[in-house]
């Protein structure tokens, strides 16, 4: 192995952390999630002591398609372009909230970074952002969770800029429309569930298993949000269904937030949306 090489996550790679479809031994999958497209092997190697022997993970990794060395662009940048902003690295931050929790809470983070490790967009994760920086307070002293809220804080995903708006053109353009995807929309209630309610969802999350038309999953999930408040306060019930609606959204048409008070104005018509997995 050349000491100086810059390794990046492969698709393979990516699909790997966010599904375990390969089923990486544990050190391997810390080490790949820690693999950052801008450290040298030798870097890694001399910081990363406590995972092993790092450059034979490395190796193992590379044969395996999960990480390689990204081909170098020909074309020279245009120095008078302005620098394109950072990519946010998810990869990265779900590494560095799940180091920081286990340094504040120990043991008792658990759950939480499962939680964190289950996001799949920048979105979900400034959600449970969101979650964790209300537990702060609850499990630790008021200036410990300052503390931890000030290494958590700079990982903030951004938020999402709007797009401008086109301008109008005379000739229609067709966009395909992806098909609703079941399974990840399953998986993606699973973890929000888990999260919330902990083993007490075991239940619900079977009968969410066990739907097959997407008419059925939409009539669990308006089961949650009238259950929700009933198993966990309101403030948690309304944070999780918030990280619930669109799927519902995506289902045909939006659902009010638990408890909340019913419009006597005539229904507006919603456009669909379609999801297609977190």
């Amino acid at each position: 192995m050349q000491l100086n090489k810059i390794y990046a996550k492969t698709a393979k790679g990516l699909e790997e952390i966010q599904t375990r479809i390969h089923k990486l031994p544990a050190n391997l999958r810390r080490l790949l999630i820690m693999v950052d497209g801008h450290s040298t092997a030798a870097e890694m190697i001399n910081r990363l002591t406590t995972l092993g022997e790092v450059e034979l993970a490395l190796d193992q990794l590379a044969t395996g398609g999960f990480i390689a060395v990204p081909a170098s662009k020909s074309a020279a940048p245009d120095p008078a372009a302005p620098p394109a902003p950072p990519e946010f690295d998810l990869d990265q931050a779900k590494s560095l909230i799940h180091s920081i929790l286990l340094a504040a809470m120990g043991p008792t983070a658990a759950h939480r970074i499962e939680c964190v490790e289950a996001t799949t967009t920048p979105e979900q994760l400034r959600i449970e952002l969101e979650v964790i920086r209300d537990i702060l307070s609850k499990v630790l002293s008021q200036s410990q969770a300052e503390q931890v809220w000030q290494q958590l804080a700079p990982i903030m995903p951004p938020l999402e800029q709007p797009a401008s708006i086109p301008t109008q053109s005379t000739t229609p353009v067709a966009t395909a429309v992806p098909t609703f995807n079941l399974d990840k929309a399953k998986g993606f209630i699973r973890s929000i569930l888990l999260g919330a309610m902990g083993p007490t969802a075991a239940r619900r999350i079977e009968r969410i298993e066990a739907t097959t038309p997407p008419e059925h999953l939409r009539v669990e999930l308006d089961a949650i949000r009238d259950m929700l408040p009933k198993v966990i306060s309101k403030r948690q019930a309304e944070q999780t269904w918030r990280q619930l609606e669109p799927i519902m959204i995506s289902l045909g048409a939006p659902a009010p937030a638990p408890d909340a008070k019913t419009s006597a104005s005539a229904p507006v018509p919603v456009v669909p949306h379609t999801y297609i997995g977190p």
